[in-house]
């Protein structure tokens, strides 16, 4: 347990995560060259148990689909596995030969689980849900962590090793809430869209996007998303990510979020920095792209694929607005063209919705909030 080590263990271990943080594999806006795609459990680590198969024998042959799809379709790019048969892998390792790697996206493929035996009701739960890294927002977040953070039992010496983590203790979460994750907007951003063509492709229940303290994503250098395909303790959700064609809905969904993702990154990267924030010359004019219209910063409430119609329901005595953007609906508050306010509003909405985050809105797009700042 993290606390016998006391503040000074943590802050020990925060400095270590901060250091690595910084040997940043590349620019934001660079072109993306290596992806890491991570099957998660595996060998001695079955992962989560369905009533006909393991988790680590569902998400191995997905993650080697969707390396296959990207290297077809993008020779270029560098495809690294962080297992690509049936074999042990701790979580330190995971992230470790991502970031050995130099790569600039991080994609580890699960699947759910819950108690059904403790409570039967809970074989009717499905979907999909995609996660960043981030704090116990939620009870159910909280339980999906501990969840995928227990495969650090099957390491040996696994106290020594992590600081005195206990995946199954509540408080040893705090050393989440002191971790601020570099890449965490565009993670953000890539959950996103693998999520929107996900539920597009597959018409799998829509679980959202979610934040949540999961070990392998903690020390990853770059973006970095973790996928729940579905849940095994649902029989409906286990026949579907068994099955061939299941599974290659999953890979092209999961390789379509993938795409668009890089198609906006890359657009960013070839844009001239002039255009983006001014000139370095004394007295030059202001953009032509900025025109009258500035950006603002919002916090994101809610995102679905249909429109809510009570969406004042969202956030309570807020005024949520609605933005219809590539195919999802975004629900907002707290609206504001200085970014201290924004963190100010999102520090008081988190209150009222754990899962909330900070956006960028230009002309009736959304934006990244670093791009924002350089508009302004």
């Amino acid at each position: 347990m993290i606390i016998r080590h006391g503040i000074a263990g943590i802050l020990v271990m925060f400095g270590l995560i901060c250091s690595m943080n910084k040997s940043v594999a590349q620019s934001d806006l660079g072109k993306i060259k290596c992806v890491c795609i991570d099957a998660g459990h595996g060998g001695r680590d079955p992962g989560a148990v369905g009533a006909k198969i393991y988790e680590k024998n569902i998400v191995l042959p997905i993650a080697l689909k969707l390396g296959k799809k990207i290297k077809e379709t993008y020779p270029d790019i560098k495809v690294v596995y962080v297992r690509d048969k049936d074999v042990f892998v701790d979580l330190r390792d995971r992230s470790r030969i991502a970031n050995e790697n130099k790569a600039n996206l991080f994609i580890s493929i699960h699947v759910n689980s819950l108690d059904v035996k403790g409570n039967p009701a809970n074989r009717n739960i499905k979907g999909v849900e995609t996660y960043v890294l981030g704090t116990n927002s939620s009870e159910h977040n909280l339980q999906v962590a501990m969840k995928e953070n227990s495969v650090i039992h099957y390491e040996d010496d696994y106290s020594v090793k992590y600081a005195g983590f206990d995946p199954n203790r509540v408080e040893s979460y705090i050393l989440f809430n002191m971790i601020r994750n570099l890449h965490l907007e565009n993670s953000v951003n890539l959950a996103t869209e693998i999520q929107s063509e996900v539920i597009k492709t597959t018409r799998q229940k829509d679980r959202g996007v979610r934040q949540g303290p999961l070990w392998v994503l903690k020390d990853v250098a770059m973006p970095a998303v973790l996928v729940e395909v579905g849940f095994i303790t649902n029989a409906e959700d286990e026949r579907f990510m068994m099955s061939s064609a299941g599974q290659d809905k999953l890979v092209k969904s999961i390789f379509a979020g993938f795409k668009r993702y890089k198609e906006r990154v890359e657009a960013k990267a070839v844009i001239p920095q002039k255009q983006l924030g001014g000139s370095e010359e004394k007295g030059a004019a202001t953009p032509t792209a900025v025109g009258k219209e500035k950006p603002v910063y919002a916090v994101q409430v809610a995102s679905t694929v249909s429109s809510i119609k009570d969406c004042a329901s969202l956030c309570s005595n807020e005024k949520v607005k609605e933005l219809h953007v590539d195919g999802r609906y975004r629900y907002y508050v707290g609206e504001s063209e200085s970014l201290e306010q924004a963190q100010e509003n999102l520090n008081r909405i988190k209150r009222k919705v754990k899962d909330c985050f900070l956006i960028a809105i230009y002309k009736g797009n959304l934006i990244s909030v670093g791009e924002a700042q350089k508009l302004k």
